[in-house]
C-alpha cells in the first residue's frame, strides 16, 4: 500500500486513536478485541449472512486499523506486542476465509477460490515476515491486509451474493501478484 494512503488512514482515525490513548487502552487489547469480530464475521459468512458478516469483519478491520497507531502514539510499541499483532491478524484473516469457504462448500469452485484468497493472503505476509527475519526489506506490493479487507469488505457489503466471488478473485489475483513482486524484489536485491 502507498505510503501517501496510509497517512491519510492515520489522519482519518487520529481523533480515536487519540481518544483511545487519553483513556489508557492497551494496544494489545485493541488487537484481542478484533478476535470476537473476526470469529463473528466467519460465522456469519458461513452462515450466509453476508451484509452482518461485512459488518463484522468492519469492527475487525478498525481494531487492526487502531492498535498499531495507538502503540506508536502511547509510546508502548513493543516487540510482543508486534509479534501479538502479525498472530492475531494471520489468524483472523483466516478464520474469515474458513467461514467464506464453507458457506460455498456446496460449489467446490467457489469453495476452491476462497481457499486460494486463504493461502495467496498469507503467503503476502509471510513472504515479507521472512524477507525481513533475513534482514532484508520487503515493504512492498499493493495488496497488504488493508486492501484486501477493503475488497473483501466491499464484496460482502455490496447487494447480492454475486460480489464475493468477484472480490475473492480479486483478493486472490492480487495477492499472487504482490507475492510475485515481492519475491522478485528479495532475490534480484543486492545486499
Amino acid at each position: 500500500m502507498q505510503e501517501k494512503h496510509k497517512r491519510a488512514g492515520r489522519r482519518l482515525f487520529r481523533p480515536l486513536v487519540e481518544l483511545l490513548a487519553r483513556a489508557r487502552v492497551s494496544p494489545n487489547a485493541v488487537t484481542l478485541t478484533a478476535l470476537p469480530f473476526s470469529i463473528a464475521a466467519a460465522w456469519l459468512f458461513a452462515s450466509g449472512r453476508l451484509i452482518w458478516a461485512g459488518a463484522a469483519l468492519a469492527g475487525g478491520g478498525l481494531c487492526d486499523l487502531l492498535d498499531g497507531e495507538l502503540s506508536r502514539l502511547s509510546g508502548r510499541q513493543s516487540d510482543a506486542g508486534a509479534f501479538l499483532d502479525s498472530t492475531m491478524d494471520r489468524f483472523s484473516e483466516a478464520l474469515v476465509f474458513v467461514g467464506i469457504s464453507w458457506y460455498y462448500r456446496t460449489s467446490p469452485a467457489l469453495a476452491l477460490l476462497a481457499v486460494s484468497a486463504l493461502v495467496l493472503s498469507l503467503m503476502v505476509s509471510y513472504v515479507r515476515a521472512r524477507a525481513e527475519g533475513l534482514g532484508r526489506d520487503c515493504s512492498i506490493g499493493l495488496f497488504e491486509r488493508p486492501v484486501r479487507l477493503l475488497i473483501l469488505l466491499l464484496g460482502a457489503l455490496a447487494p447480492g451474493a454475486a460480489w464475493l466471488p468477484i472480490a475473492l478473485g480479486l483478493v486472490a489475483l492480487g495477492s499472487a501478484f504482490t507475492v510475485g513482486q515481492r519475491l522478485v524484489h528479495v532475490l534480484h536485491r543486492r545486499d
